[in-house]
């Protein structure tokens, strides 16, 4: 009877030892896990571009999901893993047709930052190309949010923004990136027009809700000139409950 107890013991000291000795490594995973998990950008992928047609993404030449990107629908933010990278997009088109990259990202991904990626340009004249904005922010002061322009219309010269009337932004060219602004929390007619003919509206908004501490892009684009589907037109992106810094 001794000799069992004492066997008992024995196994039950082992067992606690071997538990001792697996903790770390335990630990050693759930930190590993964690960095894995949290290892992601925020990407809001839109096809701004008139004559491109869809197309998918990739990451290092893998297919990203089944998502086709098209005119002009912003895809909203998803993850995407820092480490895959660089980022393509592709036509879609049939499986045994040879596939070509329009346009490849070599940027650096910052964990938890998100990013929008416009792809703009005319694929016909070959001027495809990437308008790449960081969307992460300050935060605004308290009843108040922010908002920035962006152009990316191929055809516009210099574009002014009002908002209720007021001047925001004034003479952002194409692909240009304004600054973020701080205004008033409340709702916003938006009008933008060409910077040489101020009093001419090429696109109104009303009633564009701006909330307090958050962040919005306005974004222009489409062809001046055209009344189809490929018309001037606004888009607004909200981009985010901003980063505390």
């Amino acid at each position: 009877m001794i000799n069992k107890n004492k066997s008992s013991i024995l196994l039950y000291l082992c067992y606690f030892v071997t538990g001792i000795m697996c903790l770390p490594a335990l630990s050693s995973c759930s930190k590993e896990g964690t960095n894995i998990s949290s290892a992601n950008a925020y990407i809001n992928l839109i096809n701004v571009s008139p004559d491109v047609r869809p197309f998918n993404l990739y990451a290092n030449t893998i297919r990203q999901g089944l998502t086709q990107y098209t005119y002009p629908s912003a895809s909203g933010y998803f993850l995407m893993n820092v480490a895959d990278t660089p980022l393509q997009i592709r036509p879609v088109l049939a499986n045994n047709v040879i596939q070509v990259n329009l346009l490849t990202l070599g940027k650096v991904l910052q964990r938890n930052v998100r990013y929008t990626w416009f792809v703009t340009g005319l694929r016909a004249d070959s001027s495809l190309s990437t308008v790449f904005t960081v969307d992460s922010g300050s935060v605004p002061t308290i009843g108040r949010g922010k908002i920035r322009f962006v152009n990316v219309s191929p055809n516009s010269a210099g574009l002014n923004l009002t908002a209720n009337d007021t001047v925001a932004f004034s003479n952002v060219t194409y692909k240009k990136v304004s600054d973020y602004i701080e205004v008033t929390a409340g709702n916003y007619n938006i009008n933008v027009s060409a910077t040489s003919a101020p009093s001419t509206s090429l696109k109104r908004l009303t009633n564009v809700s701006v909330l307090d501490g958050k962040l919005y892009t306005v974004y222009a684009y489409g062809l001046v000139g055209r009344v189809d589907t490929a018309a001037f037109n606004l888009g607004v992106i909200l981009n985010t409950i901003p980063d505390k810094k």
